[in-house]
């Protein structure tokens, strides 16, 4: 009987010894943006519309021309828009820079100057550049 407490005391004590496999990872909860948030702000929250984009794809991508960028909400710093049949979503930080991405791996990088205007770039199979501006009498948070 001693030996076998002996034995099994040894076996617990190599055991908490040996490395352990890191916990699992939970995914992200549908609808939620992708990556660890930025520390945010509803500062620029609110509905902004597209004024421009330009297409910077190569001729023959297949990526169409856009005479405005689509509509796109900012709601508790969570930004998101959709075009091409894909939603980019991304955070806002409290200095107005936002980076949102797709499931497919497009991303979007822009900035928010003091007068609410968008400007960024998509990258991805197609490329364009777009600027949208707040509607009017939104005001921040």
């Amino acid at each position: 009987m001693k030996q076998a407490l002996v034995l099994g005391a040894s076996l617990i004590a190599v055991s908490a010894c040996a490395p352990q496999p890191p916990p699992p990872t939970a995914a992200a909860p549908p609808g939620y943006a992708a990556g660890s948030p930025p520390p945010a702000t509803t500062y620029y929250d609110g509905t902004y519309v597209g004024s421009f984009t330009q297409n910077l794809s190569a001729s023959g991508s297949g990526c169409p021309n856009f005479p405005v960028a689509p509509a796109l909400t900012i709601n508790n710093g969570v930004a998101r828009f959709a075009a091409l049949d894909l939603t980019y979503q991304g955070y806002v930080t409290p200095e107005g820079d936002v980076r949102m991405q797709t499931p497919a791996g497009q991303t979007f990088v822009g900035h928010i100057d003091p007068s609410y205007k968008l400007t960024g770039q998509t990258t991805g199979q197609c490329v364009y550049n777009a600027t949208w501006q707040r509607r009017v009498g939104q005001k921040p948070s």
